[in-house]
């Protein structure tokens, strides 16, 4: 098995969302290159104890990487649990990883910024269903226990490094010691951690402002933060404006988006792949 890129995330870590513009960065440049995967590692099974240390963990997650939080929702509502989102996303890895990955971005985007209840198994349904996915589908494999595998063997990987989140781990089979980035390490360090596992510094596809590349873009990330586009482009906000106006792309909040009916038809599964 060749090198592989393994992110140990939780929906509702706010330091996985500050680390999304590294995320997407690294989606892509390297993400057609290189074997990469998301362990839904879980972060809790319970509620906090205190939700006002949360809210200053989101405040700082905030300043530090320029990625948008709206902690009122912990004044209304106290998080059970992460786990029914790992279940929900790892429902959908069962037939598409990649849909999971759309999964698990509109979760996050519901919690950090739309105030959503992601514990809520009919409000992951909405969202789900906004992708184009099937409730009904999520439902069947949460119900005949694939999900539940799929985490559990998630759980397991994430234990072997001792469960903080997110943690990059990039490891071969040939090599006994893996690369392990804990925290919300900055892009430099990821790419110095590729490179001394033996990448190519070559394959890295850089962003070059061709319209192929901004379709990529938007392909990869449907909605997309200031934040993300500044690292991935390299540009400045106005630019970066000027030109997703040019693209037809809309605004929702803080996320610059491709028209609804283009995202649902991004992240359906195959037809070969379903029930």
């Amino acid at each position: 098995m060749e090198l592989e890129v393994v992110f140990l995330e939780d929906p509702a870590c706010s330091w996985c969302w500050a680390f999304q513009p590294v995320e997407t960065t690294f989606l892509f440049e390297w993400g057609e290159q290189l074997r990469w995967r998301m362990v839904m590692a879980g972060l809790r099974d319970h509620p906090v104890p205190d939700t006002s240390l949360i809210v200053r963990h989101w405040q700082t997650a905030a300043d530090v990487s320029g990625m948008p939080f709206e902690p009122e929702i912990w004044q209304s509502h106290t998080l059970q649990s992460t786990f029914v989102a790992c279940r929900a996303v790892k429902a959908v890895a069962v037939r598409s990883e990649e849909a999971a990955r759309h999964l698990l971005r509109r979760i996050r985007e519901a919690f950090y910024v739309e105030q959503k209840k992601i514990d809520d198994l009919e409000v992951i349904f909405e969202l789900a269903e906004e992708l184009g996915l099937s409730s009904a589908d999520i439902i069947e494999q949460l119900s005949n226990g694939r999900a539940d595998a799929l985490f559990d063997s998630d759980r397991e990987d994430g234990a072997s490094y001792g469960f903080g989140f997110p943690t990059i781990v990039i490891r071969r089979p040939t090599m006994e010691d893996p690369k392990v980035l804990q925290g919300s390490v900055p892009y430099r360090e990821l790419l110095d951690g590729l490179y001394a596992m033996g990448v190519n510094h070559k394959s890295r596809k850089r962003f070059r402002g061709t319209d192929s590349d901004w379709r990529r873009l938007l392909e990869l990330q449907p909605r997309i933060t200031m934040a993300e586009l500044q690292m991935v482009t390299n540009m400045k906000p106005g630019p970066i404006e000027n030109r997703l106006k040019a693209l037809g792309t809309v605004r929702e909040g803080p996320f610059y988006c491709l028209p609804l009916e283009v995202r649902q038809e991004q992240v359906l599964i195959p037809e070969e792949l379903t029930f």
